[in-house]
């Protein structure tokens, strides 16, 4: 669970600690909504990019990770790249339609 105003580094500092993929929370403040990325190993075998200005916060990450389903992204200390994944957010009303479409005697 993360800050949105915690330094990226910070944050990827303890991911790395892991070794493995890692799911980062987060509330995003203006909204209370509780937000997720997936975080990969970093990897020889994706492009190695810049790594990220060094004010970066980890709010930033999931703002461009949210906008492009997906980013590449490199901290200062990771010798490769990794991939956040942002996690799409749960929607009851579309599960309510899903179910409701699927008893008996509806048209679908």
């Amino acid at each position: 669970m993360t800050q949105p105003l915690e330094p990226l580094d910070d944050v990827m500092g303890l991911v790395s600690v892991h070794r493995r993929p890692v799911l980062v929370a987060m509330v995003e403040t203006q909204t209370d909504e509780l937000k997720f990325l997936h975080i990969s190993e970093p990897s020889p075998v994706l492009e190695v990019v810049r790594p990220s200005a060094p004010r970066t916060k980890i709010k930033d990450l999931f703002d461009e990770a949210e906008q492009n389903g997906m980013t590449s992204f490199r901290v200062k200390y990771w010798q490769y790249s990794a991939v956040a994944h942002a996690v799409p957010a749960f929607n009851t009303e579309l599960l309510a339609g899903k179910y409701a479409a699927q008893h008996p005697g509806s048209s679908s």
